[in-house]
């Protein structure tokens, strides 16, 4: 009974860790002409457990296409892929978050929730366009800027944001310029994310029959 107990304890003492351990995750992607990368780096505990690289966009020319190579490293295991990103592959997608959204019950509130524990302590945005005439260099500029201001509002009024964000678009207006940096930094505890994925699992299990009868017979058609 006595070795039960220390079983047990030095178990809850480890999931208590676990739930308070924080997750940083980067997201850093460069686009300079026709030149592509995006990178996704997880780290725990000071340790890098994951990483994703797609150094290479790139259309195929035998049909219509966008062929994406992928590296990942996990724990030291590197696999390397291509990726074929067609048009049905992306209506596939959207109808299966469109799914997702329509189910689950209070996904809204749910995301919004964790939203509220996520901490965002870098966001950077540096653009330079230019389409080689400036009476069209300046309005694409300022749509761009529009968007980005945007964007930065609504990451803001969801998430704690620990530093300004810092954003630019430079116009080059007598030359064809396209450049982008984009970084970002943000973290979250284990038990927050574990809560979001217990509470999704929860209400998909709660949808209308009329509903799982659906997701099965468009598992079965896929």
């Amino acid at each position: 009974m006595t070795w039960f107990l220390i079983i047990l304890a030095v178990v809850i003492v480890l999931l208590l860790i676990l739930s308070l351990t924080k997750i940083k995750i980067e997201l850093t992607y460069k686009h300079t002409k026709d030149d592509d990368l995006l990178v996704a780096a997880v780290t725990i505990w000071w340790m890098r457990v994951y990483t994703f690289e797609a150094p290479l966009i790139k259309i195929n020319e035998e049909s219509p296409a966008i062929i994406v190579e992928e590296k990942e490293n996990i724990a030291g295991s590197e696999s390397k892929k291509d990726k074929k990103v067609t048009l049905q592959t992306i209506i596939h997608d959207i109808h299966l978050a469109e799914r997702w959204i329509r189910h689950v019950v209070g996904l809204n509130r749910i995301i919004r929730r964790f939203l509220r524990h996520v901490h965002v302590h870098k966001f950077d945005w540096y653009s330079d366009v230019g389409v080689g005439d400036a009476a069209l260099t300046g309005p694409a500029a300022g749509m761009l800027w529009s968007l980005k201001g945007m964007m930065a509002g609504l990451i803001g009024n969801h998430v704690k944001m620990h530093r300004m964000p810092k954003i630019s678009v430079t116009p080059h207006y007598q030359a064809v310029v396209s450049h982008t940096y984009f970084s970002c930094m943000f973290m979250f505890r284990i038990g927050h994310a574990i809560f979001v994925g217990l509470s999704i699992i929860k209400h998909w299990k709660r949808r209308p029959k009329w509903n799982q009868d659906q997701d099965q017979k468009a598992t079965e058609t896929m």
